[in-house]
């Protein structure tokens, strides 16, 4: 049988296999099409609005689980009256709208559907105003109304249901790739349109709420300040650059779409916009809490203290430290040395060096007895090429274990091992007197004093890496703006 006569006979028996189906999918495809609120148009959305509402609630759990919400009553308030006069102005002011402060570090906002929005901390660290924190608000309500969740979802299943619908057709398994990627490259174009729309919507919020939009173009500059940071920090450091993906991320500091939809909004009536409310904002931000929470470790002088957890360990002074809400991580920029602590807990009858052949995958790992637990040589994978690590247990109670690894090149090891030893030696459980006596780092505003500069301030700082850098893009003076006598000042301090 020739090679289009084989093609043609497959064909015909795909179309004969999938033929009763197509009718039914192209039902569920007709069928799945609602009004947007936004827009009035009808959309392809497979998720009601009750359905929406659920997934945001099942999800929020999750995320409240991985973050944790930030312990002040007022700002919490504070944040969730801000969102609630916005949400009210919005295309689904019928929707139950939640506002919550995350306790994290990180520098982000994003929204659940459904109506939950999240504000991280760490973000609101680096605004200025209370109309800076409606205009993040703003956008992520923008996400909410448009229902962009559950649109990104329904287009993710009518790109598999027209990839059955062409493989049906045609009989071609290629074709239906084909029209995979394709519906792929719709799905990531919609992300864009998305926060532009997203844009639009909160400048609009905002019009009505009486906050000038043009805020929104302030929280650009500041995320932008901060990925030229990130990104020669990373070329200093030989690293790839940890760029924010958020808020308002796809756009330039002068971006001419995101102008357009502010003047859009200014158009849509006459309003006489409010103060920015500068002084209430910086009053509640007085004495925020800056990187981790005392139960999430804090590092002070690279000595990572828990008091959750009742431990210490101290790194080098040249390593720079991470902690994350999972695990801490290290990193000597001049070696390229790696390490990593996380918890692990013990299997029904293992000890610690069970623990360490399991995760090895090594049952005859030699393993050595330490003072504060077991450690042992091994082999780690980075980038796909195998290099030489060291792995330690430190047992904290009888299922808990604090795992410790570390690897660098094979040419740095011998003294990159030398301070992996060292960390692990350093390891020490504190007294109830010394958990309590934890200073945890904060955010203070002060009064500019004459002679101020920031590498005065930076060496008084409780920051741990980069001080002046650091407070200079909490001040809107990032590279080399200097201090101005009538201005504010954000600094960090250690809490009394």
């Amino acid at each position: 049988m020739s090679y289009y006569r084989r093609v043609n006979s497959y064909n015909r028996a795909m179309i004969g296999r999938y033929r009763n189906y197509i009718p039914l999918i192209l039902s569920l495809v007709l069928s799945a099409c609602a009004v947007n609120p936004v827009t009035g148009n009808r959309d392809f959305v497979t998720v009601s609005e009750s359905e929406e509402v659920a997934q945001g609630r099942q999800y929020h759990q999750s995320i409240i689980e991985q973050y944790g919400v930030y312990d002040d009553a007022d700002l919490q308030s504070y944040v969730n009256t801000i969102g609630q006069q916005l949400a009210a102005n919005s295309h689904r002011a019928h929707l139950k709208f939640h506002f919550i402060i995350l306790d994290s570090p990180d520098i982000n906002a994003f929204a659940l559907p459904g109506g939950y929005v999240y504000i991280t901390r760490g973000i609101m660290a680096y605004l200025d105003n209370e109309a800076e924190l409606a205009g993040v608000l703003g956008h992520e309500i923008g996400h909410v109304t448009a229902r962009h969740s559950v649109r990104q979802q329904s287009g993710q299943l009518a790109s598999g249901l027209l990839n059955v619908l062409i493989t049906a057709a045609t009989g071609s398994e290629s074709l239906g790739r084909l029209s995979k990627q394709l519906s792929t490259g719709i799905t990531r174009g919609y992300g864009r349109k998305h926060e532009l729309e997203a844009d639009r919507l909160g400048a609009e919020y905002l019009h009505k709420s009486a906050y000038n939009p043009e805020v929104m173009i302030n929280v650009i500059g500041v995320l932008k300040d901060q990925e030229l940071y990130e990104k020669a920090l990373a070329e200093k450091q030989n690293r790839p650059a940890n760029i924010y993906h958020g808020v308002y991320s796809t756009h330039p500091k002068n971006d001419e779409r995101l102008k357009t939809v502010i003047r859009a909004a200014k158009n849509l009536s006459p309003v006489q916009y409010r103060d920015n409310n500068q002084a209430a904002y910086f009053k509640l931000i007085d004495g925020l809490a800056w990187g981790q929470s005392a139960d999430q470790g804090v590092i002070l002088q690279n000595r990572f203290m828990h008091a959750k957890l009742g431990i210490a360990l101290q790194f080098p002074r040249h390593w720079q430290v991470t902690n994350n809400p999972n695990s801490l991580f290290a990193r000597n920029h001049e070696s390229g040395a790696l390490a990593q602590l996380s918890l692990q807990t013990l299997g029904k009858d293992e000890n610690s060096t069970g623990l360490l052949r399991r995760l090895t995958n090594n049952s005859k790992l030699s393993v050595e007895n330490m003072a504060y637990g077991v450690t042992a040589r091994s082999q780690a994978s980075i980038a796909g090429k195998s290099q030489p690590a060291r792995i330690s247990a430190i047992k904290l109670d009888e299922k808990q274990v604090l795992f410790i690894a570390g690897t660098s090149a094979s040419d740095k090891f011998a003294a990159t091992d030398l301070e992996l030893l060292a960390i692990n030696a350093s390891f020490s459980r504190l007294s109830d007197k010394q958990i309590k006596d934890i200073r945890t780092p904060m955010l203070k505003i002060i009064e500019v004093k004459a002679g101020d500069k920031y590498s005065s301030l930076a060496s008084q700082s409780a920051i741990n890496h980069d001080a002046e850098n650091i407070l200079r893009l909490l001040n809107r003076a990032f590279p080399d703006r200097t201090i101005s006598a009538s201005q504010k000042l954000k600094v960090i301090v250690l809490a009394d």
